[in-house]
């Protein structure tokens, strides 16, 4: 829950407390699985080619 708190203020840029979150995940978690559900499957529809990811590492 610290974490999910942490990550409001970071990205929603407000802090959501725990208790409201442990409340939204105990009172309302079909609601949050539906939202979930619902941005899977507009994520599903983004359209890429390829990913890469670098793990080069230099050295001096």
């Amino acid at each position: 829950m610290r974490y999910a708190e942490s990550l409001s203020q970071t990205h929603l840029g407000v802090r959501i407390p725990r208790s409201t979150l442990h409340y939204w995940e105990v009172r309302r978690g079909d609601v949050v699985v539906e939202v979930l559900k619902a941005l899977l499957r507009l994520l599903t529809h983004v359209d890429y080619d390829y990913s890469v990811v670098d793990s080069t590492k230099f050295t001096d």
